[in-house]
């Protein structure tokens, strides 16, 4: 009999562990802003934007967090696009239009989804390489985390000063970081542009040389060709 009933047990745990690991998740997954205890969070990636065609991403941003996007062309024909920044309700609350590179910094009077489009329509023939850099925070956790440690009877002196001076040190160095490595890839994109662009002259450079050589030789040793038979078809004396 119990050999019977170990199925039977061990098919309600793995049920109840099932049903818990769903609940974890459930939980986990409608939290706002729940990025290890940020009050924020950053991405940053390329895309690749189809001649004629239109890209747009999403990012979920907290009433009176500052949000801050950054982008720059790094290939394709004249390197320009349209960039729109939608709001909640789908309303352009900013744009850059036919620019290699450039920035949005605004703070967020609603709460929702914000809509980042890259627009290549105009483009026909070209694709266009862009990156992309955003990053989205709420200056209002800090102040709750300092009052947090208030309450708990710490001693802080100018806590909040302090914590708002290095929030935008450290804003500041992260921007500054995306920036160095934006121009690093745009560097190494150029650099490997003009790398094949030399090797394709210098391949030609040679067979030229080399077709001009073959041609150089066979017209010299025409000149000192001499015939042992006249026109005549009798030898020469």
């Amino acid at each position: 009999m119990a050999a019977i009933h170990i199925p039977r047990v061990l098919a309600l745990l793995f049920l109840c562990t099932c049903l818990y690991s769903c609940t974890i998740v459930s939980g986990a997954e409608y939290d706002d802003f729940d990025f290890d205890g940020l009050p924020g969070v950053q991405h940053e990636f390329k895309i690749e934007v189809q001649a004629g065609r239109e890209e747009c991403f999403h990012q979920k941003v907290a009433e009176g967090a500052n949000l801050h996007m950054s982008f720059e062309v790094l290939r394709g024909a004249d390197r320009l696009v349209d960039v729109f920044l939608k709001d909640p309700n789908f309303y352009v609350v900013s744009s850059n239009l036919a620019q290699s590179t450039g920035q949005f910094d605004l703070p967020a009077r609603t709460s929702g989804v914000y809509t980042i489009c890259l627009d290549n329509t105009f483009s026909r023939m070209a694709s266009k390489l862009v990156y992309v850099y955003l990053i989205t925070f709420v200056p209002e956790e800090w102040t709750k985390y300092v009052q947090e440690i208030e309450d708990m009877n710490m001693a802080v002196t100018n806590f909040t000063y302090s914590i708002s001076v290095v929030q935008k040190s450290l804003e500041q160095a992260t921007l500054h970081q995306a920036s160095s490595r934006m121009n690093v890839v745009k560097d190494w994109y150029l650099i490997m542009s003009n790398n094949s662009y030399i090797v394709k002259w210098s391949i030609a450079q040679m067979c030229v040389v080399t077709c001009s050589s073959i041609f150089t030789v066979l017209f010299v040793r025409r000149l000192f060709k001499i015939s042992n038979v006249t026109p005549s078809q009798k030898p020469r004396a």
